[in-house]
């Protein structure tokens, strides 16, 4: 390939559309192309339409990034057209940038398009390209704008700490579209009055005055952790849609009510050899753990043992720990097992079981299910052959713990809402 079809292809252009090209190597390594294209005969005035004379020539410097880490920069001897009728002048027209801009088309796009990725950050994209910080967030921030999403059938909602916002709140409110996994909107508050703001918001702007519907009755059924808020927004937003409690948040709080038998039976103990055991071998509680393992000599206690065999000792000397442990077990087992039929009746039984334990640590955990036992049975619902749970916006909020991560916070919450929903959503893009 040529010198000429070497750079047409970087630069996107046609070899005709050339009058003259020069590339010269720096010392840093960086190149420099400097170019001016053919003129356009059929240059007239914008303003009144006569044919223009060429009033001079301008060298404008862009900066070019087909070569990624390599600095490149198109010095372009761009014409400026004069209007001897009405004496208007105005440069001639480019494939490589607009007028006012330092930055190619081709730049944008691949700034842009790095931006999508998570591991991104403005600082790192603006060293791969050779640009400043401040001209990558502008870029970003006039050309990503991205729009709410219409209320889908199954909204689930879910929170995430977001301390450096500028709004005066430490965490920000995720929705999304549970069927499809997409971010239908980020808020900057989860607190009850901004959440009143915004659906009351959506409500009059999507009100049919004929049938008094709007596209909060497109909601028919609402996914959420047991945050009181927003069960209430839900009740009053959303009054005939079907209130689900996350199960995974459930579970979280049964083994963290567990976790306080475990800490509490450890600081009741003098016995500093049992002391050592249900702290090194506290796994043998989880859920599905693998017990039957090859016994190996245990020195404190003289004896070859497994993990059935720790338990099994633990739960001899802390009756109360067995106890705790079969209830978290059996809520486990209902949680993988029942149906939205038969949940009710088995949520009663289990119920009353944590009740009878007279456990103190799980006084907290039977009340969560009382209280929230209409939203537990209707987390069994199953919608398009998946259980509604908030599973799918949990791995969203991974993904943005990534992105959170990698730029060490942020602080302007509408470009930190439209970067979420530009990296998140696959079909969210940028405008030229």
């Amino acid at each position: 390939m040529s010198l000429e079809n070497f750079i047409t292809d970087m630069l996107n252009i046609e070899l005709d559309m050339i009058e003259k090209i020069a590339s010269l190597k720096q010392s840093d390594g960086s190149i420099v192309i400097k170019i001016r294209l053919v003129r356009n005969k059929n240059e007239y005035c914008p303003l009144c339409q006569q044919k223009v004379k060429i009033h001079g020539y301008y060298s404008k410097k862009l900066i070019h990034s087909t070569l990624a880490n390599r600095k490149c920069t198109i010095i372009y001897e761009q014409r400026r057209y004069r209007c001897d009728l009405c004496e208007y002048t105005f440069h001639e027209k480019n494939p490589f940038a607009n007028v006012n801009d330092n930055l190619t088309y081709e730049t944008k796009i691949n700034i842009l398009n790095d931006l999508k990725y998570v591991n991104s950050t403005y600082t790192s994209v603006a060293l791969r390209y050779n640009v400043s910080v401040t001209q990558v967030t502008r870029l970003f921030d006039k050309h990503v704008d991205i729009n709410r999403k219409a209320l889908p059938e199954v909204l689930s909602i879910d929170e995430h700490y977001f301390p450096e916002s500028d709004y005066d709140s430490l965490y920000c409110c995720l929705l999304m579209d549970f069927d499809s996994g997409i971010l239908v909107d980020i808020l900057p508050d989860r607190k009850k009055d901004y959440l009143k703001y915004y659906f009351d918001k959506i409500r009059i702007q999507t009100l049919n005055e004929q049938n008094k519907t709007s596209e909060l009755d497109n909601v028919k059924y609402v996914s959420m952790d047991m945050y009181e808020p927003y069960k209430d927004i839900a009740e009053l937003y959303f009054p005939t849609a079907l209130i689900c409690a996350d199960s995974f948040h459930v579970i979280k709080h049964l083994t963290d009510a567990f976790k306080q038998i475990r800490l509490r039976c450890r600081r009741q103990t003098q016995d500093e050899n049992l002391k050592w055991l249900i702290t090194k071998f506290k796994f043998v509680f989880n859920h599905e753990q693998h017990l039957d393992n090859k016994p190996k000599y245990n020195k404190r206690f003289g004896m070859t043992m497994n993990f059935r065999d720790i338990q099994f000792l633990l739960f001899e000397r802390f009756p109360d720990l067995k106890i705790a442990y079969d209830l978290k077990e059996n809520y486990i087992y209902f949680n993988e097992t029942a149906t939205y039929e038969n949940a009710p009746e088995l949520l009663t039984d289990l119920i009353k079981s944590f009740a009878d334990s007279n456990i103190p640590e799980y006084d907290e955990f039977y009340n969560l299910l009382i209280h929230w036992y209409k939203e537990i049975i209707n987390s069994f619902i199953v919608y398009n052959n998946r259980r509604i749970n908030n599973s799918y916006i949990e791995s969203k909020n991974r993904q943005l713990d990534r992105l959170m991560f990698n730029a060490n916070g942020f602080q302007n919450f509408k470009r930190t809402r439209n970067r979420i929903l530009y990296c998140l959503n696959k079909n969210d893009t940028f405008k030229i």
